[in-house]
């Protein structure tokens, strides 16, 4: 069916438009920013399991390829935060994963209260200052999920980060992070479902299991000269599958 037949239109129209993201032509970006917990509850094995997971993580980025053969670019930005929050290193600083990971290394904590919805607020200004139009943007939030009673209303920080395009993925540090309250919060903070989005640093593989929610690692469409196959798109298969939109006649306002 050609994309320009009525009945692909109509079938545009019954999908919800934050699924039409797909332009078969063109690179994936991806734009990930990690949040470090830096409290007093961080001190110590904490801080450095997180800092030891980030590293991780940028290591098996820099061999990740899309099976759909669209070309990843990425990079990456971090900030820690306590009672302060300190950007350890932004987009336009980023230099490739080597010179990032000689910058994460050394930094060491900062040891006060839990002030988590200044870190989001950070975050999203970072963005709007420094993101690429277009690309996929991922925060990446480690927490147990316990901020200072001070804190101020972290979950409208998050609601106006994800309206600002930026996918929450929340990975609790210990399992104090997985008793009720805890987890719930955890849960409301993340993008939807919970279940792609929700993590603990003390889980097997994880840092697999993040990066197959981010890129995808099984995406692949159906292409031929123009024509696409509905039924092997990829609606779930990572946030890169689901990032360059498709030009369609319909507008669903989902």
């Amino acid at each position: 069916m050609p994309l320009s037949h009525p009945l692909y239109v109509l079938l545009c129209c019954m999908i919800p438009s934050r699924l039409l993201h797909y332009n078969f032509y063109e690179d994936c970006i991806l734009e990930m920013a990690f949040l470090l917990d830096s409290s007093e509850s961080a001190k110590n094995f904490n801080h450095e399991q997180q800092k030891k997971f980030v590293l991780e993580t940028v290591d098996r980025m820099k061999g990740l390829q899309l099976s759909s053969g669209r070309t990843l670019s990425w990079r990456t930005a971090l900030l820690q935060y306590s009672s302060t929050v300190l950007i350890e290193q932004t987009f336009r600083d980023w230099k490739g994963p080597e010179a990032f990971k000689s910058r994460i290394a050394p930094i060491t904590y900062i040891g006060h209260g839990t002030y988590t919805t200044y870190a989001i607020t950070n975050l999203t200004q970072l963005y709007m200052n420094e993101g690429t139009h277009g690309s996929v943007k991922v925060a990446v939030l480690l927490t147990d999920g316990a901020d200072h009673p001070r804190n101020p209303d972290i979950f409208s920080a998050t609601a106006d980060a994800k309206h600002q395009g930026i996918a929450f993925f929340t990975v609790g540090m210990t399992r104090v992070a997985e008793e009720v309250a805890n987890a719930a919060k955890l849960r409301l903070l993340a993008s939807v479902p919970a279940s792609r989005f929700v993590f603990n640093l003390q889980e097997k593989d994880v840092v697999e299991r993040i990066l197959k929610e981010m890129v995808g690692a099984n995406t692949s469409v159906g292409q031929y000269n123009g024509y696409i196959s509905l039924r092997q798109i990829p609606f779930f298969s990572g946030l890169c599958a689901n990032v360059l939109q498709w030009n369609t006649t319909c507008n669903t306002g989902l």
